[in-house]
């Protein structure tokens, strides 16, 4: 061991009290030279250089065979470096988006850049749905629980607190029943199937997420293309932030046709109002009704797609049983989307009836009622139609030449003459003879045709010449 330096104190002549100590400090160590080759990775560069280091060590040895204890140790030594550090690359590339090869891998480094790729994958997949549809039948609802019955068969046992929680004895041999065979299972063995997957979110998206990675490995080109599509995901806006974005991100909505934003000064901060116009023309604050939707089929439709649209954007999903309002629909994706602190007022376009009294004259091999008929189709608010929701944009100027176009355009018209093209209401004078109505704002062009609401437009369509009938 190294012996700690003796102290000397002296003092001089002329003073007793004026002292100095003096030590002698040992020589410092030489340095340690580091001649490791830090670029060796494998086991022949490994045991070369162990090697080189033994001849280095030992000069006087002038041979070496497989057969020496040293030998044996030293290639036993390098097996286990080119394992670890096999590993140590291994575990730097799963790290890294580009070069993970584990679908773990890079399903998790994608999520951390906010792409869902269970959500976003190809059907083909067979990820099972997080969400169980309303009033399926059975053999649906087979088909949708057979897609947890490999989660099912491996992690259920990491579950148990669960069935344990949710299931009644007699549930859970229904749910063992299930999996024994799901081809076989009766309707209360499904239902059982059912109550433990909605009360068991970890198990379902563990489920989701190893189907995911199953698919992965039998297809590698799907993880790579989901690879490429995570960072151009990264560079799309989705923030609400200028007044276009507001416009822009609430038309992504499938409920919205058409939006707009402006902004105003309230003498003290700047608010935000954004106007839209809503599918059918449904106002904000009505219920989403069957009929306000056109159908049961129609709301079946934009059901599912709103409910794609929130679970993308991990929004609550709408209680369409209780019919909600449009507000109530779009509220949320605004607040979770737009700036904190901006104040955003959300609103119904300012519509403006118009009315149009249209003359045609119809070929002569055509019967008017069906001309008169496609023109109002033409000119109504129907697929296709010239007033269609979201087809004209806000403070977009009517023009009569487009009517007339739009009429023309038609099989059996041989000519057409606008008699009366205006506001609705008697202070607002007719424009056919200019041909154009000037609109500003939010306001926007409607002609709904509805004896019901006469404020909100009128069409006439005369017909003359063809044929009676």
């Amino acid at each position: 061991m190294a012996e700690n330096p003796k102290l000397n104190l002296t003092f001089s002549d002329g003073c007793g009290d004026c002292g100095e100590r003096e030590v002698d400090l040992p020589e410092p160590l030489p340095p340690v030279g580091d001649d490791f080759d830090w670029r060796v990775r494998d086991y022949d560069g490994f045991r070369l250089f162990m090697m080189e280091e033994l001849a280095a060590r030992f000069p006087e040895r002038r041979r070496w065979t497989p057969a020496d204890m040293e030998v044996v140790l030293v290639e036993a030594l390098s097996v286990v470096l080119d394992g670890l550090s096999d590993g140590l690359d291994r575990v730097h590339a799963e790290a890294f988006l580009a070069t993970a090869r584990r679908p773990e891998s890079v399903r998790r480094l994608l999520s951390m850049i906010g792409y869902d790729a269970v959500r976003l994958a190809d059907p083909a997949a067979g990820i099972p749905e997080p969400v169980p549809p309303v009033g399926e039948s059975t053999a649906e609802q087979r088909r949708r629980l057979k897609g947890f019955l490999p989660a099912l068969q491996t992690f259920l046992d990491d579950y148990r607190a669960i069935l344990d929680a949710e299931l009644t004895p007699l549930q859970r041999s229904r749910l063992n029943d299930f999996i024994q065979e799901p081809e076989e299972a009766d309707p209360p063995a499904l239902d059982a199937v059912q109550h433990f997957v909605e009360h068991a979110p970890e198990f379902v998206s563990r489920a989701r997420n190893d189907a995911m990675e199953r698919f992965w490995t039998r297809y590698p080109h799907a993880m790579d293309a989901a690879r490429a599509a995570g960072p151009r995901a990264v560079h799309t806006q989705k923030r609400m932030v200028t007044l276009d974005d507001y416009a822009d991100r609430l038309m992504d909505h499938p409920l919205v046709m058409r939006a707009l934003a402006v902004s105003e000064w309230s003498g003290s901060w700047t608010n935000l109002r954004v106007a839209a116009v809503l599918r059918n023309n449904v106002l904000l604050d009505d219920p989403l009704t069957a009929a306000a939707l056109g159908g049961a089929e129609a709301r079946t439709a934009l059901g599912a797609a709103v409910d794609d649209f929130h679970n993308d954007r991990s929004l609550s999903i709408p209680a369409w049983s209780a019919d909600p309002t449009s507000r109530t629909v779009l509220r949320p994706y605004l607040d979770a989307y737009r700036m904190a602190g901006q104040e955003v007022f959300l609103q119904d376009a300012a519509p403006v009836g118009i009315q149009i009294s249209i003359s045609v004259r119809v070929a002569s091999n055509y019967f008017r009622s069906e001309v008169r008929r496609a023109v109002r189709q033409r000119l109504g608010t129907g697929l296709g139609g010239f007033f269609a929701p979201g087809r004209l944009d806000f403070g977009e100027d009517l023009h009569a030449s487009d009517v007339i176009e739009a009429a023309m355009a038609l099989d059996g018209v041989e000519n057409v003459c606008l008699n009366r093209f205006k506001r609705i209401g008697n202070r607002y004078p007719d424009r056919s003879g200019s041909g154009r109505i000037r609109l500003d704002g939010l306001e926007i062009a409607v002609c709904d045709n509805d004896p019901l609401r006469p404020e909100r437009g009128a069409l006439r369509v005369v017909a003359h010449g063809g044929q009676t009938g």
